[in-house]
């Protein structure tokens, strides 16, 4: 009997601002530009020691050294469709678009997270670590604040390290989009991202992988938008929790948040203010009180610390 599969290519990206581990970059500067996942993992295991070292070194390469495919992001259908006699037939075709996905990504440099994602697994198989490819759902704007998707729209990895799970994404490591361009600017904080705030930006569609975790896909989508410059703090935002703030709620808004202090200069913007405004703030026991007004007729919410924005969300006023 033939069947028929449909397999999902994963298409999103986040824009997103890092910084750079020189130590990675200058030992991996001289290596070849045409470089297939065995050999790439040839060379880690010869010029690093440490698991940690090798892990992070195969995500370093494939964050600095694939571009995101923009034109294949607003062109490509998300899914393959393949016909299968039986189960065996099935993962050999499946094996196969894998490697079809893996071989393109290196040869042209350039990808969607699916791309990412099964060339950093294939890479770290080849070093022998445990590793798999996630698949799941994200947010990259305040249009997603409660628009809950059916489909799954992006694709991560986990490693396991001295026996312990990593949570990495090339993809959101990698670069940035402004004023509608990708542009390459590396992000460490996709390598081993803190499982404390992995559900505020990453939601696996296998609910194994929430490592215990009970928030719902629905209270995924209802969060306000964290930056990554956000989740680097020690900040926590304690109220309000949903990403969307009602017509009652905007009359008198005041955000909590642990750890801000007089060292953060907060401001807010909306999308009908022409410059930045400053709140009222006042501080007790470790939290911030952050009293905002003037909120009639705009639909959107910026939060912003310091010079950059933190936290997004969708008015309904």
């Amino acid at each position: 009997m033939i069947k028929q599969f449909l397999i999902a290519i994963m298409l999103c990206f986040l824009s997103a601002k890092g910084q750079v581990n020189k130590d990675y970059r200058t030992i991996m500067a001289g290596y070849p530009k045409s470089l297939s996942a065995k050999s790439l993992a040839a060379k880690i295991l010869k010029d690093f020691s440490t698991d940690r070292e090798r892990s992070e070194a195969a995500f370093y390469w494939v964050a600095n050294n694939i571009k995101y495919n923009l034109n294949v992001y607003h062109n490509l259908s998300p899914k393959i469709g393949f016909r299968y006699s039986d189960e065996e037939d099935k993962r050999r075709k499946i094996l196969a678009i894998k490697d079809s996905i893996i071989n393109h990504t290196l040869q042209t440099k350039t990808a969607v997270c699916e791309g990412y994602s099964q060339t950093l697994s294939a890479i770290y198989t080849h070093l022998g670590f445990e590793n798999i490819v996630i698949n799941g759902f994200v947010r990259n704007s305040i249009i997603d604040i409660g628009n809950i998707k059916k489909e799954v729209n992006h694709a991560w990895n986990m490693v396991k390290i001295d026996d312990e799970w990593k949570i990495v994404d090339a993809t959101w490591a990698a670069g940035s989009v402004i004023n509608g361009r990708w542009q390459q600017n590396y992000n460490a904080y996709y390598y081993d991202i803190p499982k404390k705030h992995y559900l505020k930006t990453h939601f696996p569609k296998n609910r194994k992988w929430k490592f215990g975790n009970k928030l719902s896909k629905e209270e995924f989508y209802d969060q306000p938008i964290y930056s990554t410059e956000f989740l680097q703090t020690n900040l926590e935002l304690i109220t309000p929790l949903k990403g969307v703030i009602t017509k009652k709620e905007s009359k008198e808004l005041t955000l909590k948040i642990k750890n801000l202090g007089t060292v953060h200069k907060i401001l807010y913007v909306t999308s009908t203010s022409r410059y930045a405004q400053k709140p009222e703030v006042n501080f007790n026991e470790g939290i911030g009180y952050v009293k905002i007004k003037s909120l009639r007729e705009s639909n959107r919410l910026f939060i912003v610390i310091n010079g950059e924005i933190h936290m997004q969300f969708k008015l309904l006023i």
